[in-house]
């Protein structure tokens, strides 16, 4: 019974990448994740401490809800549209742990990590590679054989697998 369950689990998730087969709308040039590059843009997201004359960072703590950070640039249709954040694996799932690839994040009082967009999608990570995601993915308009990377954190080694090698990484029973 597990199997079949894991079935309509990979068909569900097959649909979904088949929507994302057409091919991409055209992003704003360049990557719009870019300006997180500069230095100065490290307080918009993350805590930042003086350290005599310089700026001490912990990346993993930031100034509010990594979720919130992300809504200022994309729409609430957009997060938490594939997969749910603020929710606490290891209570969910049961998990004892999570692949170090996939940070949560703390929040302040008792031990809740719960995961953000920041657990699957890394914004530092380029946009664009040589490499699909899935099988049916179509090159970035106006690029030479460049794909979204969707900023995923972990990528399949075969496009087939698609965006399974992630999701297994909590769902193994998939």
């Amino acid at each position: 019974m597990r199997r079949r369950r894991g079935g309509w689990i990979l068909a569900l998730l097959a649909v979904a990448a088949w929507g994302l087969g057409a091919p991409a709308r055209t992003p704003p040039p360049g990557n719009p994740h870019a300006y997180m590059d500069t230095e100065s843009a490290c307080g918009g997201c993350h805590r930042m401490e003086r350290d005599g004359e310089d700026w001490l960072l912990d990346p993993h703590i930031f100034v509010r809800p990594v979720d919130q950070i992300c809504k200022g640039c994309h729409p609430d249709g957009e997060i938490g549209r594939s997969h749910p954040v603020g929710v606490d694996p290891y209570r969910e799932l049961g998990l004892r742990d999570l692949p170090e690839e996939l940070p949560l994040q703390l929040t302040e009082g008792e031990r809740d990590e719960l995961m953000t967009c920041g657990t699957c999608h890394n914004p530092h990570a380029p946009r664009l590679s040589p490499r699909k995601l899935y099988a049916r993915q179509r090159p970035v308009e106006g690029t030479a054989n460049r794909y979204l990377t969707y900023f995923l954190r972990i990528r399949p080694e075969d496009p087939r697998d698609g965006f399974a090698p992630l999701c297994k990484s909590c769902h193994p029973k998939m």
